[in-house]
């Protein structure tokens, strides 16, 4: 760590800009790069916070002058396209209180002196041992200029303080008075006589003569107030009643300060003096009507909770709603948001999550001042009861418009809600099932189309067998699945469902290193390998580990400063493989080493940037080691100290040769490029990959997602035609695989797929893909839709 007691731009004895707390804002106007930069050097050395804009041409120059914010300028004399005076005079005619320093080096006396009759603020020798002298030169214009400003603004404010007073006391309906103790002498305002019922201007001789006109009953309170506000030498305000002169009750609110003399006593009372009278009368309307309405919500088959105060902390209900809640009648449900009266009676919920206080739809009206229509949230009581209760709320304004509280009505929609989670229930059921339904029909049925677009092209025997043989394996799966329709139990896409074989993890190590390697490329950052010559064999689905280590590397990529070292080593033991993943990044504070890996859990800052995330990627990283049955760790120093991530898989006790990548036939020289067909179902896939050779394409056929990503690595193809629904790796695994490469970017991804529904076509999108086609799709579709594609 650097040693900030010997450093000049960070130690106020040796620099005089370390105290100020914003940046200054300086325009560096140079035609010579070096002499900006040694400018600039000088600038960030000497000065803490400082920004520096630089000038080399006379259309920048312009438009920084033109659109200002800019605290100090400094300038050469000659410059290419114009001379120093100039560019003073041009600063100075739209920014007249902005300092300008000249400092050149082919400047004179005669210029300097000119300079300064321009307005120039301080002229400098552009020599090796005056470079130290700028910064010294901008604090001190940036200090003069700012002090002129500051003495400004005093003597405006101080200008208008008067009239200010006035007319604010004038609008309020306010009467001013003085009180000095030492002569025993009252003024007042004119406006103060009319409170009493005397004529303006009238002033009574005494306090005590004020005092008489106050109506009994409030007389000793204020006199006691006074005189409490004379022995501590504070302030006092009290409403109070006057019986007028003219024979009228008025209300008046007074308020006073004891002003000392140097320390010597209290000499002067100052205060104001306001007719109140309608105010207190509406007030009195307010409270009665108020009394009038809780009587009505009491008795109303509605849940109504009120709060009087604007920011809704503290809420009272109707007896309907404390019967829902199990609450006595008036009990604050209000304290933190939730309606507790022990600590543990209930809790509530939105969206199976407990509700942050500050959301309460009461609160939520309250801060913003607008109603919140429709909430539903949920009553989750100690004994496992639950509620759905329906609320609307409403912000209650006063005469100012401003909020003074909140009210909501709530509806127990339990028995609703029930019947209505049912109703969804059957409707997602019957929407998956006919999406699955559609899926299936429509896979049998573009090999059979495929088929037949074969038998157009293509007379010989061979084809006409082929064909007739797809037609008739597809014509029987059809019957099957018609006889399968009602199996439910084929909807499975909400499990996680691994393909477990034995894997070399230096494969899955490897290829997340691929999927990486342009994010890590970025950041500049250095990546070692440390991998044993010999496999390290589990039993594992590779395309999933292959997700965990990509996970880690990115995890690392981007909590790691720019030109960082990123370590992977991996090693085998008796029964467990491990694999460490560290980095020199902005590490982990202790506390938070196991939160990492919670579910949508961020660090407080990227120190390199990089993509915007919701914080999944460990979370995904322990769910999918748990379920190899592995663990994984993170271990750190603290922040700034990098950060370590240990994965322990079972090994499995003999190694395992890997599977022989398979090659498909087809060159790469055919007119139209590499084209790669992946779809699980064979006969559709080996037609469509025949077909397409037809049209011009090298083409090979996978029938698998993991196979189709193997082919692609080694192939790295031009087209990739794809289905969505394929085991060991969808259809969207793999484009989003594709993309990560580097030489994805180019690559033409068209989905084919029975899948049709929107959001099928939105999940496509995401992943990568450039069209979506819906199954059947003849080969001409696909064609021209990989021309548009490509063309664009």
């Amino acid at each position: 760590m650097p040693d900030h007691s010997t450093n000049p731009a960070t130690n106020p004895a040796t620099n005089p800009g370390a105290a100020h707390t914003g940046a200054i804002r300086v325009l560096l106007i140079d035609d010579n790069p070096d002499d900006r930069a040694l400018v600039e050097r000088e600038l960030r050395l000497r000065i803490e916070q400082v920004a520096v804009a630089h000038i080399s041409d006379a259309a920048a120059l312009a438009e920084a002058i033109e659109a200002g914010g800019f605290d100090v300028a400094i300038t050469d004399y000659r410059l290419r396209w114009t001379v120093g005076t100039d560019v003073l005079r041009d600063i100075k005619r739209l920014h007249p209180q902005v300092p300008v320093i000249m400092f050149t080096g082919s400047g004179n006396e005669e210029v300097a002196v000119d300079a300064m009759k321009e307005g120039l603020d301080d002229y400098i020798t552009k020599t090796l041992k005056h470079y130290p002298r700028v910064p010294f030169a901008v604090l001190a214009c940036f200090e003069r200029a700012s002090n002129r400003s500051r003495l400004q603004a005093a003597l405006a404010r101080e200008s208008l303080g008067t009239a200010r007073l006035e007319i604010a006391l004038q609008s309020a309906g306010m009467a001013s008075w003085q009180f000095d103790l030492s002569t025993g002498r009252l003024s007042a305002s004119d406006d103060a006589g009319p409170m009493f019922g005397q004529r303006r201007g009238f002033v009574h001789a005494s306090p005590e003569g004020a005092l008489d006109q106050v109506h009994p009953e409030d007389r000793a309170l204020l006199a006691t107030a006074w005189k409490t506000a004379l022995a501590d030498d504070g302030r006092f305000a009290s409403e109070f009643r006057v019986l007028g002169a003219d024979g009228a009750l008025r209300w008046i609110a007074g308020s006073g300060k004891v002003l000392p003399d140097n320390g010597a006593g209290a000499r002067l009372v100052i205060g104001t003096l306001r007719d109140v009278t309608g105010e207190v009368a509406a007030k009195e309307r307010q409270r009665k009507q108020q009394e009038e309405l809780q009587t009505i919500l009491d008795v109303l088959p509605v849940g109504v909770a009120i709060s009087h105060d604007p920011d809704a902390r503290h809420v009272v209900t109707t007896p309907y709603f404390a019967g829902l809640l199990g609450i006595a009648p008036g009990a604050d449900i209000g304290a933190g948001g939730q309606a507790h009266t022990d600590g543990e009676g209930y809790a509530y919920l939105q969206d199976g999550r407990p509700l942050d206080p500050e959301a309460w739809p009461m609160r939520v009206a309250a801060r913003t001042g607008q109603p919140v229509r429709g909430e539903e949230l949920a009553v989750r009581f100690a004994d496992g009861r639950e509620l759905t209760l329906l609320v609307n709320a409403a912000p209650l304004l006063d005469a100012q418009a401003q909020v003074r509280g909140a009210v909501a009505a709530i509806v127990d929609v339990s028995p609703l809600k029930a019947v209505q989670r049912e109703l969804e229930k059957a409707n997602r059921q019957k929407s998956r099932f006919l999406s699955v339904l559609a899926h299936e029909l429509r896979n049998p049925m573009a090999a059979i189309g495929y088929s037949v677009e074969m038998l157009r092209h293509v007379a010989s025997p061979d084809a006409i067998g082929k064909a007739r043989d797809v037609i008739g394996r597809q014509t029987a799966h059809m019957g099957r699945l018609l006889d399968d329709l009602l199996d439910l139990s084929r909807i499975t896409l909400d499990r996680v469902e691994l393909e477990v074989r034995p894997v070399d993890l230096r494969r899955a190590i490897e290829g997340a290193y691929e999927s990486t390697r342009a994010l890590i490329a970025a950041r500049g950052h250095q990546i070692r390998l440390d991998l044993p010559p010999v496999p390290i064999m589990v039993a594992g689905d590779e395309v999933r580990l292959t997700q965990v280590f990509a996970n880690l590397l990115n995890n690392a990529a981007t909590f790691t400063p720019a030109h960082g070292v990123i370590s992977v080593s991996a090693s085998a033991g008796a029964q467990q493989a491990v694999v460490t993943v560290a980095d020199n990044g902005i590490g982990i504070a202790p506390h938070e080493l196991e939160a990492v890996f919670d579910m949508f859990f961020q660090v407080q800052a990227k120190v390199s940037g990089g993509p915007e995330g919701l914080g999944i990627g460990l979370a995904v990283v322990r769910k999918l080691v748990e379920l190899h049955g592995g663990t994984v760790l993170a271990a750190s120093e603290g922040p700034g100290r990098g950060t370590t991530l240990r994965v322990e898989l079972p090994c499995l006790t003999t190694g395992a040769a890997e599977e022989p990548l398979d090659a498909d036939s087809g060159g790469d020289a055919a007119s139209h490029g590499r084209l790669l067909v992946a779809d699980d179902n064979v006969d559709a896939a080996n037609v469509l990959g025949e077909l397409l050779r037809i049209e011009g394409y090298a083409v090979r056929v996978a029938h698998d997602g993991r196979q189709a990503i193997d082919m692609a690595r080694q192939w790295q193809p031009d087209v990739l035609v794809l289905d969505i629904g394929m085991p060991h790796a969808n259809g969207l695994e793999v484009a989003r695989w594709v993309r990560a490469q580097g030489w994805g970017g180019a690559t033409t991804l068209i989905a084919v797929t029975g899948w049709g529904q929107q959001q099928d076509r939105r999940a496509t999108l995401d992943a990568g893909f450039d069209d979506h086609l819906v199954k059947p799709v003849g080969p001409r579709e696909i064609v021209s839709a990989i021309s548009r594609q490509r063309a664009g």
